[in-house]
């Protein structure tokens, strides 16, 4: 039951980044906002440090500011930005190639 609640989370975060990226024009606008958007979505870390449990970047980020009020989390951005630059970087890549192949 967890790996299909997971697939449709996933699902639906590439069909809510895909559609994201439709309302641009702009090339590197497109990809750079479907980057946000995904990694947004598809970051997960661990509820607290030295904890197994794993739950995505944002709505973490959600509850520490309801919590504990403080609006810095350094590590919920790290991983964040990571995967940011992965998704961007692979994208990228993939547009270079689809450009040089017409």
């Amino acid at each position: 039951m967890i790996y299909f609640i997971l697939s449709f989370y996933i699902l639906l975060a590439l069909l809510i980044s895909s559609t994201i990226r439709k309302i641009f024009k702009n090339v590197v606008l497109k990809r750079f906002f479907y980057a946000i958007f995904l990694s947004l979505f598809l970051t997960f870390w661990f509820l607290h440090p030295g904890s197994k449990d794993l739950a995505p970047v944002l709505s973490i980020y959600f509850i520490n500011i309801l919590e504990s009020e403080s609006i810095l989390q350094m590590r919920l951005i790290r991983p964040l930005i990571l995967v940011f630059m992965l998704i961007l970087i692979f994208d990228f890549i993939l547009f270079r190639n689809k450009a040089k192949k017409k």
